[in-house]
């Protein structure tokens, strides 16, 4: 009885990047609700860790971009976020596909990322997914940029 694994899933073409190059440090960062880039770096081996595919990877970032304006002053009424709640992380994860260099920056490589579920679904506070959920309405609309 023989038995088979599967295929071990190719991996990311900005991942294998990443791995090749010299980079030890890589930005990320995530959209606020004002549409503000907030941003972290990470070292190499997290971010080797934070690319893996669902169910591992992901990373954590700090919900309180869901519920301050871009001035870092705190709202007073959210639900989704809040002193009320702490501040916690929030589950975040790398869109790949926008690996840039940012030439300002000793050309540090750099990927948005978006806010997630624990499960991996969309969070509803994130704008990087609200503009998916646009776009797809969009589409169905027969709506083509």
């Amino acid at each position: 009885m023989s038995t088979r694994t599967a295929p071990a899933p190719k991996e990311h073409a900005a991942v294998a990047a990443i791995r090749q190059s010299d980079a030890q440090r890589i930005k990320v960062a995530v959209s606020d609700i004002d549409g503000v880039l907030r941003g972290k770096y990470l070292h190499r081996d997290k971010f080797l860790g934070v690319a893996e595919p669902l169910p591992k990877g992901g990373f954590g970032f700090c919900d309180v971009v869901l519920g301050w304006d871009m001035m870092d002053s705190c709202y007073d009424n959210t639900t989704i976020t809040g002193w009320q709640h702490g501040f916690p992380d929030a589950n975040a994860r790398l869109d790949l596909d926008t690996l840039r260099h940012v030439p300002w920056d000793q050309s540090v490589p750099f990927f948005l990322g978006e806010f997630v579920n624990p499960n991996g679904t969309p969070h509803a506070a994130c704008p990087r997914q609200t503009l998916k959920r646009v776009l797809q309405r969009a589409e169905k609309w027969a709506l083509r940029s």
